[in-house]
């Protein structure tokens, strides 16, 4: 990518691993994030001076995760894609689902609608 022209790389390092659907176990720790992603950052710079870098993925799932990497590697940044459009929403939403279903229901409207079905 840095020979290609690229005015920004993100640092990949796999899978992002939490929430309902997401992968279980990291396929590396978020201190072994931090070296590839420094590695990746290394690399790049070999072939250009001017790129800015950002990490993604793997166990760097949270605010707290991109801000570690970032006070350990040289990015400035964090792409969020399923711990943002995913993760950030999954216990939002589960919750909201069980404050529906702890709405009280009238017996009477129970009732009535038995009637219907049964007639």
């Amino acid at each position: 990518m840095a020979e290609a022209g690229a005015d920004a790389i993100i640092a990949h390092v796999g899978t992002t691993v939490g929430g309902a659907i997401g992968v279980r176990d990291a396929v590396c720790s978020l201190d072994e994030a931090v070296e590839r992603t420094q590695k990746i950052i290394e690399a790049a710079r070999r072939v250009r001076k001017d790129i800015f870098f950002l990490s993604h993925g793997g166990p760097i799932s949270a605010p707290k995760d991109a801000a570690y990497v970032n006070e350990r590697t040289d990015c400035v940044g964090f792409v969020g894609a399923s711990s943002l459009e995913r993760i950030g929403i999954e216990q939002p939403l589960i919750d909201i689902t069980r404050r529906f279903k702890a709405i009280p229901v009238q017996n009477r409207g129970l009732k009535s609608t038995t009637k219907r079905r049964n007639s």
